[in-house]
C-alpha cells in the first residue's frame, strides 16, 4: 500500500508553501505460506509514513497586549515557519489463536521543525517568537489482546486488553535551553525528556546536608524529621521547623529535575457481557507513574486552607505547625514538595441495557411496539489514586499541571429508552 499527499496552506512560510507527505506499508501472512498448527492467522507488517502540523494562525503575526489604552509588544511574528515534520516507522505482528486475537507494535518516530515559543533577547522589544526550533525522537511499545471467553446460544463474554509504553527525548535544539509551560515548569533542552518537570528541591538526607554545609557549621545541628526532610535540630514541632533547599556548587538554590509527566505505562481493560436481553460493558483505564504538579495544594497552603495542615489524629511527637507547611509554599516557587505521583485506576465507563422483545411486549401493547431497549451509561464513575487533588488526570502527558483553574473530569450519567414500532 502506498500514498502520496501534497499540502498547501497560507499558514506555511513563503519558502515552504507546499509540502509532500507519504505512506508506504506492506504485510506478509506467514500462515498462507506454511502450516502453523497453533495459529489460525499470523501476519507480520511494516510501515513508514510522514505527517506534519500547520503553524497556529497567530504564529506569523506580531502580537501586542493592550492595557489601560497602551499597547506593549509580546510576540514577534514569524512568516517563515515551516510545518513540523514527523516520520514514523512501525513494526507489528498480528495473530489469531482460536477465539483470541493479538497485536504487538513497536514504533519509532522523529519529529523535526517543532513549533516552540522561544524566549527572545530583551533588545528585540518582544518577549517570544514561534520558531521551528527542535527535534524530538521517541518510541512506543504497544500490545492489544481481544478474546471471546464465553460463547453459547444465550450468553457471550468478550475481553479486551491494551498496554502501552512511550518515551520521547529532545535530540536537537538549535536555540538556548529555556523553560516552558505553566509557570515555567518544563525545561526544554537537548538530551532531556519532553515533559520533564524542573524546580527547587528539598534536602532529605544528612549526606545531602553535609555536602552543602556553610563554613563553621556542623552536621550535628541538623536532623531528619518525621516527614523525611532535613530541619534544624531542636525545631521539630515548633514554629521554627522548616525545610531546607538544595544548593548548587556555588551556594545558590539549585534548579533540578523534580519530576516527569510521562507515565511508566498505561493500560485498559474492557469487558462486554450479554445474556439473553441483558448486556453490560465495563471499561477500566490504568496509568502507572507520571507526575503531576499540584499548584492548587501549594496555593491552599499559603492561605492555611490545605487539608494536610489538619493535625487531628497525628501523634503528638509528629505534629507540625502551619508555619512548617508554609515553608514549603516557598513563595509559590516551583519545588518538589508539590510534585505527586499521578498513578490511577479509573472506572471509565459502565453501560447497562436490557431489551424487551416482541414476545415480552405483546401481552401489554399487542403488535404496536416491537421492541423496547432501556439503557444506562456512566462515565468517569470512580477513580482510585493516592493523588491528593481532585483528579490526577489533568492537563496532558507533557503538561500535567493541576492549577487553580483546572477542573476535574466530569462524572456523566445518561439514561435512554428506545422504542421500535
Amino acid at each position: 500500500d502506498a500514498l502520496l499527499r501534497r499540502d498547501e496552506s497560507s499558514l506555511f512560510g513563503s519558502e515552504a508553501r507546499e509540502n509532500f507527505y507519504y505512506r508506504v506499508s506492506g504485510a506478509f501472512r506467514l500462515t498462507e505460506t506454511m502450516d502453523l498448527p497453533l495459529f489460525d492467522e499470523l501476519k507480520f507488517r511494516v510501515a513508514q509514513g510522514t505527517a506534519g502540523n500547520r503553524p497556529g494562525f497567530d504564529f506569523q503575526y506580531e502580537v501586542f497586549a493592550l492595557s489601560a489604552g497602551s499597547a506593549t509588544k509580546e510576540q514577534l511574528g514569524n512568516r517563515e515557519l515551516k510545518p513540523s515534520h514527523t516520520t514514523e516507522t512501525e513494526f507489528a505482528v498480528n495473530g489469531n489463536i482460536g477465539s483470541i486475537s493479538f497485536e504487538g507494535i513497536y514504533a519509532l518516530n522523529k519529529t523535526e521543525d517543532q513549533f516552540l515559543n522561544v524566549p527572545l533577547n530583551p533588545v528585540t522589544g518582544y518577549s517570544n517568537q514561534w520558531q521551528n526550533a527542535g527535534t524530538i525522537e521517541g518510541n512506543t511499545l504497544e500490545f492489544n489482546v481481544d478474546a471471546n471467553l464465553l460463547q453459547s446460544q444465550n450468553m457471550r463474554w468478550d475481553l479486551g486488553l491494551t498496554w502501552q509504553k512511550s518515551n520521547q527525548e529532545i535530540t536537537e535544539l538549535p536555540v538556548a535551553p529555556f523553560t516552558s509551560g505553566p509557570d515555567g515548569l518544563y525545561f526544554i533542552r537537548e538530551g532531556e525528556d519532553y515533559g520533564a518537570i524542573y524546580g527547587r528541591d528539598w534536602v532529605t538526607s544528612l549526606d545531602q546536608m553535609q555536602a552543602q554545609l556553610a563554613d563553621g557549621d556542623d552536621i550535628s545541628n541538623y536532623v531528619v524529621n518525621s516527614d523525611g526532610y532535613v530541619v534544624e535540630a531542636g525545631t521539630e514541632g515548633t514554629l521554627d521547623e522548616a525545610g531546607i533547599l538544595v544548593l548548587d556548587e556555588d551556594g545558590n538554590v539549585a534548579n533540578v529535575r523534580i519530576g516527569n509527566g510521562r507515565p511508566d505505562w498505561t493500560a485498559g481493560i474492557s469487558n462486554t457481557f450479554s445474556y439473553k436481553g441483558f448486556s453490560a460493558y465495563v471499561l477500566v483505564d490504568i496509568k502507572q507513574g507520571g507526575d503531576v504538579y499540584n499548584r492548587k495544594s501549594q496555593w491552599l497552603t499559603r492561605d492555611a486552607r490545605n487539608g494536610i495542615m489538619d493535625q487531628t489524629g497525628v501523634a503528638d511527637d509528629q505534629k507540625k505547625t502551619v508555619d512548617y507547611y508554609q515553608s514549603f509554599y516557598d513563595v509559590n516557587s516551583n519545588n518538589s514538595y508539590w510534585v505527586e505521583d499521578g498513578s490511577y485506576v479509573k472506572l471509565r465507563e459502565v453501560a447497562l441495557s436490557y431489551v424487551f422483545g416482541a414476545a415480552d411486549l405483546e401481552p401489554v401493547f399487542g403488535n404496536a411496539i416491537k421492541q423496547i431497549k432501556l439503557s444506562a451509561i456512566g462515565r468517569n464513575l470512580f477513580t482510585f489514586t493516592d493523588y491528593s487533588g481532585y483528579d490526577p488526570e489533568v492537563g496532558s502527558i507533557r503538561n500535567p499541571y493541576d492549577g487553580t483553574g483546572t477542573y476535574p473530569n466530569f462524572r456523566n450519567m445518561a439514561f435512554s429508552v428506545q422504542l421500535k414500532f
